[in-house]
């Protein structure tokens, strides 16, 4: 009788519209990876792959854990507008701001080369240009019947093993299209981008892990929220 608890939750197939949604965060993430990546031509492959690896050490720990808490507050709130508008400015700020950062220690690894801050001015629109797709995804994820609590999460430290495997192999292969072209830099962040869209959600059940807390309490808050909002759109 009781099989099927012991099913994974990662292991089950998931709806389309979660499996559409899977793919375009790994796609964005892949974006930006690829933002970070992209220099100065005359950069050093060691130079792009130690900037790109000293954010990836930091943003994944802040992201994952801010995400999951204002998802969930978007999930259990009456009037989900300002809710949202909390988890997208902080996710925008995270990456904006490891972008920036990006930005900064490739200026002190690299004092005399002249990179312009026009080029971070258009990395921070591409990452202004997801607000649109953001919010979309936010009210999708109300309309959920799951609580954001209820199943499984990111590993930090998965993710991060998954994304350096990524960085070392960017690494080799910038070494090794230096001596051929002068855009290897653009080459290979093109390579990343697609590589963390098609791999990332073939390889996402890998990364999931045990919610923190699995207790009777976010049983009761995924049904309270909605117990709130059907009231609230009664006439």
């Amino acid at each position: 009788m009781n099989p099927a608890p012991q099913v994974s939750r990662a292991a089950r197939p998931r709806p389309l519209g979660e499996a559409r949604k899977l793919r375009i965060r790994y796609a964005v993430a892949g974006v930006v990876m690829a933002l970070t990546w992209m220099g100065e031509g005359g950069e050093p492959a060691w130079a792009h792959a130690l900037r790109t690896s000293v954010i990836l050490l930091i943003v994944p720990p802040l992201l994952l854990r801010s995400n999951r808490r204002l998802t969930q507050q978007v999930y259990e709130a009456a009037d989900p507008r300002w809710a949202i508008a909390r988890l997208i400015t902080v996710r925008t700020a995270i990456v904006g701001g490891a972008l920036v950062a990006a930005y900064l220690l490739g200026c002190l690894l690299d004092p005399h080369s002249a990179q312009p801050a026009a080029s971070l001015g258009v990395r921070l629109l591409v990452v202004l240009l997801t607000v649109p797709l953001q919010i979309r995804l936010a009210h999708r994820t109300r309309t959920s019947e799951v609580h954001p609590s209820a199943g499984p999460v990111l590993s930090a430290p998965r993710l991060i093993a998954a994304k350096l495997t990524l960085i070392i192999a960017a690494l080799l292969a910038q070494m090794l299209l230096d001596g051929v072209t002068h855009h290897a830099d653009v080459i290979v962040a093109v390579a990343i981008a697609v590589a963390a869209a098609g791999l990332g959600p073939k390889i996402h059940a890998r990364l999931l892990v045990a919610p923190p807390a699995a207790g009777a309490a976010p049983v009761s808050a995924a049904v309270r929220p909605r117990e709130v909002r059907a009231d609230s759109c009664s006439p």
